[in-house]
């Protein structure tokens, strides 16, 4: 229980404690009752009030205790005054707070109570205000059961929540998994090429180089040979992870920022008009440029799904040992999981991480989305936790 109830209740406890011992003290010499004030009828109605103060954490054992103490004024023909006020809230909290067993129980508690209150005929109640206690009874008990249907539909909701968000997160992790799959596919046929070279290299060296021929023939031909075999691993691992995806190659090879401009192209045929600055000096990474190409075709995509009528700006450069790339919309923006499936921005921060790059994505002040990705140059594939910056730009 949260410490804002038990305090709650604490307070509700004492004050009712004061207030009933309080009337029960000066309505007696207008009372014509049998017995005087004592300790006993002040504390038979600190029971009656006081249990209060457990009225969530035990409520039958409240409505019991409460009960006793009601009983005990009437018994002893003490003046009762507001003490059954402890029995109505008490009542109120079983079938709002207890089990159902509980207010079963609670039910059969305050039966006895009524008919031992007609019974005894307390000094200072008439049977019109055992009536009218009757009906305040029955009054708790219908707000009691509508208040538990609503924290019990509040409960269902809020599990239904988390089990959507437990539901969501497995998606995500998912994707990420399949995102990393296809990573170390493409980085695999990247190493494959660059092995393909040095074998041919290698073999074309060997047939050329004619001082020291032993020893060189030697080297190239364990060059070779270990060239052959991690080939051979690699393709051996391809056949297993690979599942025929012809869009990670062009016509010519690995897809990089030469294949851009068709991208680009295809986009504006399918109904979104793509400005492409790319002014990058000097070589770059295979490994780098599939990733920059998978980054602005994920970013395209999802604007084209979700942006409506909208046009992109994509600006690659290089700025020193970095590549800075730039994709922004005039979209309707909107937050991360609004503009995309989560897959694609998933897969984009896989990609920025293995260079242990960074990513930052979320909608622009004056309107539009904003992808930016920095890829450092030198960096080697490595397997990092991806950045999840979201900031405007």
């Amino acid at each position: 229980m949260a410490r804002s109830t038990t305090v709650f209740d604490a307070v509700l406890a004492l004050g009712c404690t004061l207030i009933a011992v309080t009337v029960h003290r000066s309505h007696l010499d207008g009372v014509d009752a049998n017995r005087t004030s004592d300790l006993v009828s002040t504390a038979l109605t600190v029971i009656a009030v006081a249990p209060l103060a457990s009225r969530r954490s035990r409520p039958l054992a409240a409505l019991a205790a409460c009960s006793i103490g009601l009983l005990g004024l009437m018994a002893g023909e003490y003046v009762v005054a507001v003490a059954p006020v402890g029995v109505l809230i008490a009542f109120y909290s079983v079938t709002a707070w207890g089990t159902v067993r509980a207010a079963r129980h609670g039910l059969v508690v305050v039966a006895a109570v009524v008919v031992a209150t007609a019974l005894l005929r307390p000094v200072d109640l008439s049977l019109e205000g055992v009536a009218v206690n009757g009906a305040l009874l029955v009054v708790g008990l219908v707000l009691g059961t509508g208040v538990k249907e609503r924290r019990l539909l509040h409960e269902a909701q809020v599990a239904a929540a988390l089990r959507d968000l437990d539901l969501e997160r497995e998606r995500a992790d998912r994707a990420s998994l399949e995102e990393r799959l296809r990573i170390s596919r493409e980085l695999h046929d990247v190493l494959g090429h660059a092995m393909s070279v040095m074998v041919v290299q290698a073999g074309v060296a060997q047939h050329l180089l004619s001082a020291r021929p032993d020893e060189a023939a030697a080297a190239l031909a364990r060059i070779a040979d270990t060239g052959r075999s991690s080939m051979h691993e690699l393709r051996r691992l391809l056949s297993v992870i690979r599942e025929g995806d012809p869009s990670t190659h062009s016509a010519h090879g690995l897809v990089g920022l030469d294949d851009l401009p068709a991208l680009a192209s295809g986009m504006a045929a399918a109904g979104l008009p793509v400005a492409l600055d790319c002014s990058i000096d000097g070589d770059v990474p295979a490994g780098i440029e599939l990733a920059a190409y998978r980054i602005i075709q994920e970013a395209l995509t999802n604007t084209l799904r979700h942006a409506g009528s909208a046009t992109v700006s994509v600006t690659l450069q290089r700025r020193g040992d970095d590549l800075l790339i730039d994709i922004v919309d005039d979209g309707r923006g909107g937050a991360p999981s609004v503009r995309g499936s989560g897959r694609g921005l998933a897969g984009m921060r896989e990609r920025v991480a293995v260079y242990g790059g960074e990513l930052t994505t979320g909608p622009r002040r004056l309107g539009g989305y904003r992808v930016h990705a920095r890829i450092p140059l030198n960096a080697q594939p490595h397997d990092a936790v991806p950045s999840q910056n979201a900031v405007p730009a």
